[in-house]
């Protein structure tokens, strides 16, 4: 029997776990801003003190509808979606670029009317 190991929510590499915490730190600061403790934040968001704690940390674990109201809250969800945008996408353009073809096929007609 093949077991698979769970990985924990901490295993992330650098980059990406920086950038959580980076974020947690932000929406810290903008709860602050908004003189809004932990405990309101979470009753507004429908969650738990403990949720809000983890999401400030940079926790990995707490799940994108958490963070979708808490910015929702925050006034901040306006850049959400455009996250991943194909126009914030350099290496997949790039990638879509060198799939074009280098030459362009054309029709040559008979009767070259100008």
């Amino acid at each position: 029997m093949h077991v698979t190991q769970k990985t924990s929510a901490h295993d992330l590499p650098g980059s990406p776990a920086a950038n959580l915490e980076r974020l947690g730190r932000n929406i810290r600061a903008a709860r602050k801003l908004r003189a809004l403790s932990m405990q309101d934040l979470a009753a507004r968001t429908m969650t738990t003190r403990e949720t809000i704690r983890r999401l400030e940390n940079g926790h990995p674990g707490v799940s994108l509808g958490v963070l979708a109201h808490v910015l929702w809250v925050l006034q901040l969800d306006d850049q959400l979606g455009g996250m991943a945008s194909l126009e914030s996408d350099p290496v997949g353009r790039a990638m879509a670029v060198s799939r074009l073809p280098r030459r362009v096929a054309t029709e040559v007609s008979d009767d070259l009317d100008f």
